[in-house]
């Protein structure tokens, strides 16, 4: 039963760093053998009062804001804060140390936090590892979600530094490269790169796999103890990702011949591009969570028997197709709102829009969660309150 279920997960769980849902995610994956995806869980179901409301004061104690969307407080107030609190804690800690040069791990204990004071107020900043491709350098954030983004890269690059005879052998060994090489260099393709930044964004979702699991570690003997661990680890897990790459390239390079039949219906293509174009982005690799990757063979699959259908049976597509279009203006529209910021609700929400596709255009397909044009509206409403 699930109330006692919960019971007994906040009793054994101890608070962490880790986002509540992957928490509980992983302990209904140890205890009950089941897997269960993100977009499972209803946020949008809870009720106002169990979701954390936000009250911003001025030094004055004067109230700026209050909300229970900390995202639109930070974007409406952070321009006033955030930049002279920075400057601050960078004044306060030296330039020495925000701009000294790192290639192994001797800084000491990595603290998340630095505090500082300002017009009687205590402000807390993020401190982060930052990625400079040949180095990493401690560098402070205003909020979470932007240090814990940045020091994600930061300490993937401090992995690759340690291993880096590991990351020349990968680099000369990837499964089927000149291959791949070639589909990723497909003309007029949203991800056309070069070899190099393939391989490049192969390497950064091996190192994430195999180094960046929670917890992250926060002295050198957690890191060195989590470099050995992953070291016999990268040759396999960089050929998995390298298969499941060719995969998602020849399905894409199929999609292409059969987007050729269909350019007379331009609202259709028009359509396709556009979903083309935000799952296989630039970096989509190395940006796209795996457990994501894993479902873009699936998702250019129901976009080839999309087309197929829609020879045999146009107005049908026309009907799915005004199912959807509502809930891609609404998405188009919380994006603007974000004004660039991250908001995993938005994203959560996006991808369970792949899933309605692949249920309305290509139902044989399956989907690994319910999905329906009533349950995303649902997810909307919560998104928006």
């Amino acid at each position: 039963p699930v109330p006692e279920f919960a019971a007994v997960f906040c009793r054994e769980v101890q608070p962490s760093n880790t986002p509540l849902l992957q928490a509980l995610a992983r302990y209904i994956r140890e205890q009950k053998q089941l897997d269960v995806q993100l977009d499972a869980f209803r946020l949008e179901q809870l009720p106002p009062h169990l979701l954390m409301n936000f009250r911003i004061l001025d030094e004055h104690g004067r109230q700026l804001g209050m909300s229970r969307k900390f995202s639109q407080l930070h974007s409406e107030l952070s321009s006033r804060v955030a930049p002279v609190a920075v400057a601050e804690v960078k004044e306060e800690q030296g330039k020495e140390t925000t701009s000294q040069r790192y290639t192994s791990w001797s800084f000491g204990e990595f603290i998340d936090t630095h505090s500082v004071k300002r017009a009687g107020q205590t402000v807390v900043l993020f401190n982060a590892l930052a990625d400079k491709e040949d180095a990493v350098v401690v560098q402070a954030f205003d909020t979470r979600d932007a240090a814990q983004a940045a020091h994600q890269g930061g300490l993937r690059r401090l992995f690759m530094l340690l291993l880096k005879e590991q990351v020349k052998y990968l680099q000369k060994n990837l499964p089927d490269a000149q291959r791949l090489g070639m589909l990723f260099m497909i003309p007029n393709a949203p991800f056309t790169g070069t070899q190099q930044e393939l391989q490049q964004q192969i390497l950064e979702t091996t190192f994430d796999r195999c180094c960046l699991s929670e917890p992250l570690p926060t002295n050198e003997a957690e890191f060195i103890a989590r470099g050995k661990e992953a070291k016999s680890r990268l040759l396999l897990v960089a050929q998995e990702i390298a298969r499941l790459v060719a995969t998602i390239l020849t399905e894409y390079q199929a999609l292409q011949k059969a987007l050729q039949q269909i350019k007379a219906n331009v609202q259709v293509t028009q359509d396709i591009c556009a979903q083309l174009e935000w799952l296989l982005n630039k970096r989509f690799i190395a940006t796209t969570p795996f457990e994501r990757l894993q479902h873009l063979p699936r998702y250019l699959k129901a976009i080839n028997k999309r087309i197929d259908k829609l020879r045999a049976n146009p107005s049908r597509d026309t009907q799915c197709m005004s199912q959807m279009q509502p809930l891609l203006q609404a998405l188009q529209k919380l994006r603007q709102a974000q004004q660039g910021k991250a908001d995993s609700r938005v994203d959560d929400f996006a991808w369970m829009l792949q899933e309605l596709r692949v249920s309305l255009f290509a139902q044989e397909l399956k989907t690994p969660v319910i999905v329906s044009v009533k349950r995303l509206e649902k997810m909307l409403a919560g998104i928006r309150s």
